[in-house]
């Protein structure tokens, strides 16, 4: 699995209107991005059964990922080598997450009828095929290991049975860890070409409105942000979508920040925007002049809140609060 940044940059990075707990945001037809404004707009029958089988990945990697991603590292953590598994010497323990009866609900019928649905879309329902399996693979087992500390049974057994568990639960989170990455990636790619589709929508219909700017800009924030967690990045490509945002941004606030209703909102949004792209431009300060984190920096890489400037984890917090702002819109 991965570290705690890195899968805090595949919930939050690769998306666009997050909801307060994470995840990636609902598929929307054209029509509904360009908030019914002309009859050109209406969806065809395609975008509607698009719309419907990107929805249902989208539900379930929403309702699980995170919390299976959280409970594999709360689980790990407490021991002092996690591919050995624990000692039986431990006096603070924890299971991994629950996959309880809603979660499969939510899951395992509407993706296995959106892996059979039109339109086909060959990689990313292999991809949400290879993830489901994984999901309930590890569901059983998982619900098994959490039961068993929970109810303190390890203590009758000197950590036997969780022995004996370990090795096939680390197995199957680590299958699950392939397969989230694969399918949140290949999600990613099919939910930002539906992105675009509805930018396309939304001025052809009513012009660079409002919702046209707050899309747009958010958009390039994610490509900024995707870029920039990376530990070595290209600075000048860096700089130009930098740039890009910037005279969006610009443009933005010269033609819709004082509009009403909502001036008030938007203002906040843009002073998120601000921070954001003053901390992408540390980041890239800090790459290219080749700063070292100090020893104390380096215990904070991970810390959303003490995460130091320049650092992935200090852009992605710059981003998450620029998310929430646009949530609110």
């Amino acid at each position: 699995m991965k570290s705690s940044l890195r899968l805090a940059a595949l919930a939050a990075a690769v998306s666009i209107f997050l909801s307060a707990c994470g995840g990636k945001p609902s598929a929307t037809s054209p029509d509904q991005a360009a908030g019914h404004a002309s009859a050109d707009a209406a969806p065809s029958e395609a975008d509607e059964a698009l719309t419907r089988k990107l929805n249902a990945y989208i539900e379930c990697f929403n309702k699980v990922d995170a919390d299976i991603h959280r409970g594999a590292q709360s689980y790990t953590q407490w021991m002092d080598d996690p591919a050995a598994g624990p000692t039986g010497k431990e006096t603070q323990v924890y299971g991994p997450a629950q996959i309880d009866e809603y979660d499969m609900k939510l899951c395992d019928a509407p993706m296995t009828e959106a892996i059979a649905a039109r339109p086909a879309l060959p990689a990313l329902d292999a991809a949400a095929k290879r993830y489901l399996t994984a999901l309930k693979t590890l569901q059983p087992l998982g619900n098994q290991v959490r039961d068993y500390y929970e109810r303190e049974d390890y203590q009758d057994d000197q950590f036997a049975k969780g022995k004996q568990l370990h090795a096939p639960l680390m197995a199957a989170l680590s299958e699950f860890g392939s397969a989230s990455e694969a399918f949140s990636h290949e999600l990613d790619v099919q939910n930002d070409a539906a992105q675009r589709e509805q930018l396309k929508a939304m001025e052809k219909a009513e012009g660079r409105t409002r919702d046209f700017y707050r899309l747009s800009m958010m958009l390039e924030a994610k490509e900024i942000v995707g870029l920039l967690q990376e530990d070595a990045f290209d600075p000048a490509k860096a700089t130009a979508l930098l740039d890009g945002f910037n005279k969006l941004s610009d443009e933005a606030h010269a033609k819709v920040a004082d509009q009403e209703p909502g001036k008030l909102d938007w203002n906040s949004f843009e002073t998120a925007a601000e921070n954001f792209r003053k901390e992408g431009k540390a980041r890239i300060k800090r790459v290219v002049e080749k700063t070292p984190y100090s020893k104390i920096e380096q215990g904070w890489l991970d810390n959303p809140t003490l995460a130091p400037e320049g650092s992935p984890g200090r852009l992605l917090k710059r981003y998450n609060d620029l998310v929430f702002q646009s949530n609110r819109q």
